[in-house]
């Protein structure tokens, strides 16, 4: 198969071997990866209900219903609201849009939120990114007089809401061929069959229809926010979206790359996940989020700056508050581990809900085992979870539901809400339901090789070959490479914690770095050592110079 992948598509065997490893095995398949065509995005109306959704919308356009978008307070639900408003603003509907606050409301539609909307004038409510859980409250607006259509895409509950219609690619009577969408993602897909509904037309049709490409940065900013798999139609949205991305004229999103400090040339996958990203979540973690839907919906710039700006200090007391946090859970997990515990569940009366789970995620990172964090507020606590591979958090925490009020989410994250009178026998159940799950090998943290090469091999004609499989993140992480037996040359340390050096095997060396491996720069400065060294292939600049570095991932004494 790699020599047919190299013989195809003229590319080297390391490239080849990547792509295997991304389960794509003929040069047409791969070259359909390559490509990554908007032509090949999925008809939307495969999705069951589109039918009865777009039915509805049009109903509302001919009668002049007052309409509501009724978003989440993070980044995947603050772009699909942004899109459906300036959809239908576009096609001349007017629509008003409605966040939850995440500390008094929480997530998705509630009793709280309906009795606001049920005398503004509302006839029609579409979720975003919500609402598939939403069995109660769903009801309780119908018996208001309102409508309400549902799009989400998050794993739905065996009883579903009583609403017009549910577009979900969960759904168990759903026949779409990609279960991946973020929020957003279902967002542009009723968009486009909405479009084609006003066109008279029954079917939308494969690809996407131009006059949705202005929506694509939106689409690719919730998508990597979301921290959905990066394949299929996900894909095939966040590459383009990252290209109008740089060109944006959307004032929002131009002022949103200048106070993260991204220029257009460095905008990735990456940069948008690591420094837009965050600073579109902060005003959902730490205070209003319709803050961040107005950022993206303004076409006048110095609105836009203000608000980018607000953003920007909304990030950097969330990051204060957030070290804060993770110093304080980080000496409780010391103390649970020696125990000998498989799983942290943590909860404190002085911790904020809206960044407990970037703290979750972070211990994870360092302590490699599923985790739950608590913020207690009087008698409840509201719970952020996240795991590691092996353990799929949403089927662990239906498992022992019964010490909890609500919860829902992914394999690898969900929320919750818990009496505080709960948590000790809740935080047993758990620890032995991980404990009884995984085996020992699972804690143990692997990194995946894609290739294995010498380090001859490493050119720019690879870099450019491993660079056209961007973009990379969840589901399409970047290619590691493995190469054995290289020799260490003058490693030193650097910054806080980082070790450079060179490696040099068959008469070739190239430079290396090692961020925060300074644990074993003792090992590597001993004289002529040899070692397995696992790495992805990454640029160094440096004054107008531009030369191959290895970012190394693992060393193997």
């Amino acid at each position: 198969m790699r020599e047919a992948l190299c013989a195809g598509l003229s590319i080297s065997p390391a490239t080849a071997s990547i792509l295997l490893n991304r389960g794509i095995e003929g040069p047409e398949e791969a070259d359909k990866f390559l490509r990554a065509s908007l032509d090949d995005l999925i008809e939307p109306f495969e999705l069951s209900g589109m039918d009865l959704v777009v039915k509805r919308v049009l109903q509302a356009i001919k009668n002049d219903e007052q309409m509501l978008v009724f978003g989440d307070y993070d980044a995947d639900g603050i772009t699909a609201t942004a899109l459906l408003v300036e959809f239908f603003k576009d096609i001349g509907k007017r629509a008003r849009y409605y966040i939850p606050r995440r500390l008094d409301e929480g997530y998705g539609i509630s009793f709280q939120s309906l009795e606001k909307i049920r005398n503004s004038g509302v006839k029609l409510i579409i979720t975003v990114d919500c609402g598939v859980s939403s069995v109660d409250e769903i009801r309780a607006a119908k018996t208001m007089g309102l409508d309400v259509i549902v799009t989400d895409h998050h794993e739905p509950p065996d009883v579903l809401p009583d609403a017009v219609a549910i577009i979900n690619p969960y759904l168990k009577d759903s026949n779409y061929p990609f279960k991946g969408l973020a929020g957003v993602g279902v967002a542009l897909k009723l968009a486009q069959a909405v479009l084609a509904g006003l066109d008279g037309k029954e079917k939308a049709g494969p690809g996407l229809d131009p006059r949705l490409y202005k929506y694509l940065d939106l689409v690719a900013l919730g998508t990597i926010s979301d921290v959905v798999p990066l394949k299929g139609e996900n894909r095939i949205l966040v590459k383009h979206g990252l290209e109008f991305m740089k060109n944006s004229s959307r004032e929002g999103i131009k002022s949103l790359k200048e106070v993260s400090m991204v220029s257009d040339s460095r905008i990735t996958a990456g940069t948008v996940s690591f420094k837009m990203a965050p600073r579109l979540n902060a005003s959902g973690r730490l205070g209003e989020a319709y803050l961040a839907v107005k950022l993206l919906l303004t076409d006048n710039p110095q609105e836009a700056n203000a608000i980018a700006l607000e953003l920007d200090k909304m990030n950097r007391e969330r990051q204060k508050i957030e070290e804060d946090i993770l110093d304080d859970a980080r000496s409780m997990v010391c103390t649970d581990a020696d125990s000998g515990c498989r799983a942290i569940v943590l909860a404190s009366d002085q911790w904020h809900q809206g960044v407990i789970g970037i703290v979750a995620s972070k211990l994870v990172d360092e302590f490699y085992m599923p985790t739950v964090l608590i913020a207690m507020a009087e008698d409840i606590g509201k719970g952020s979870a996240r795991s590691i591979p092996g353990f799929h958090m949403q089927n662990g925490l239906e498992k022992c539901s019964s010490h909890l009020q609500a919860f829902g989410g992914h394999k690898f994250a969900a929320g919750l809400s818990i009496c505080r009178e709960k948590l000790p026998l809740f935080k047993e159940d758990f620890e032995n339901l991980v404990k009884n799950t995984l085996t020992d090998d699972d804690f143990i943290p692997m990194v995946r090789v894609d290739s294995e090469v010498r380090l001859g091999e490493l050119d720019w004609k690879l870099y450019d070959e491993i660079t056209s499989l961007a973009p990379f993140g969840a589901g399409n992480p970047e290619p590691v490479m493995k190469a054995e037996s290289v020799e260490v040359l003058y490693p030193k340390m650097v910054g806080r914690n980082h070790v450079r050096m060179r490696l040099s095997q068959d008469g070739f060396t190239v430079g290396a770095i090692g961020f925060n491996m300074g644990g074993i720069y003792q090992s590597l400065a001993m004289s002529r050592i040899l070692v397995d060294a696992a790495f992805s292939l990454d640029i160094n600049e440096w004054q107008g110079e531009r030369r191959l570095q290895l970012n190394l991932k693992d060393v193997h004494f």
